[in-house]
């Protein structure tokens, strides 16, 4: 009879940390991308709506950086979570 065989700990362990820094890191990018996108749209109504010189700086500082953390911790969050279910059963 074959055995199964098991991986040891140490490569569970990696993989689950590969995978949640990599979930983690796709979900930052996207939350990076789509915050720029839509401050860059706020920021420009506003400057039609508002009439003067528009700073895009802010679309970066005060929309798309906080998105990013949050998305990404969230993300983070997640998939912590999701692993230690799957590495339970």
């Amino acid at each position: 009879m074959s055995q199964s065989r098991r991986p040891s700990k140490i490569s569970t362990v990696f993989t689950s940390a590969v995978r949640v820094l990599f979930t983690t890191l796709l979900f930052t990018a996207g939350g990076m991308g789509a915050g720029l996108f839509l401050g860059i749209l706020g920021v420009a109504i506003y400057g039609m709506i508002q009439g003067g010189q528009i700073d895009m700086r802010n679309a970066y500082l005060h929309i798309a950086i906080p998105a990013a953390a949050a998305l990404g911790a969230a993300a983070f969050i997640g998939a912590i979570v999701l692993e230690v279910r799957a590495r339970r059963t």
